[in-house]
């Protein structure tokens, strides 16, 4: 990730280049986060056309405020666990072999730590999003179920990338540097 304005601070087509540059971070996770973002902001609006019909819409749209202001934090973490990991991968050779298992230990705890909170988070966003769907503002029914779908999405995202991660901690420090480290 290169020293540039926060993600959300740039307006939606430096985003888009960023996550299609040649640059491993921002990647998957970071975008998990976003859709869960903007899920969370179409829950919200949602909820918020739902008051008077739907007792628990003030509580919904509260949630998912908090969950969207929580979601852009995550993308800028994402990303730089990423990038963590792979300064960790790229440690000289001469670093002793217990540092580069501690760097690695840190890097990939965190690495998992972040699409694993994205994924919980959108799996109790899409829990509000189904509610709204269910019983708000029925013109709203197509905001609802995107922000549901969103939510879904960013989840299993988020959930594949804790799988990678894991494993990947689980094989150690010992991996490709430079561009073979980000290849498939």
């Amino acid at each position: 990730m290169s020293e540039e304005a926060p993600l959300l601070d740039q307006s939606l087509g430096s985003v888009l280049e960023a996550f299609a540059a040649r640059s491993p971070a921002p990647g998957g996770g970071s975008a998990a986060a976003i859709a869960l973002a903007l899920a969370a902001a179409l829950v919200g609006m949602a909820a918020r056309y739902s008051e008077g019909k739907l007792e628990s819409a003030e509580a919904i749209a509260a949630a998912a405020d908090r969950v969207r202001v929580r979601a852009t934090a995550l993308a800028e973490e994402d990303a730089r666990a990423y990038t963590a990991v792979l300064a960790a991968r790229r440690l000289p050779p001469e670093t002793a072999a217990s540092d580069r298992e501690e760097a690695m230990a840190t890097a990939m705890a965190c690495a998992v730590a972040v699409p694993t909170e994205v994924a919980e988070l959108g799996a109790d966003l899409a829990r509000l999003a189904n509610e709204l769907a269910s019983r708000g503002n029925a013109n709203l029914l197509g905001d609802s179920l995107s922000g549901l779908l969103l939510a879904e999405a960013a989840t299993a995202a988020a959930a594949t990338i804790v799988e990678i991660n894991v494993v990947d901690a689980e094989r150690g420090p010992a991996r490709p540097s430079g561009d073979a480290a980000v290849a498939p």
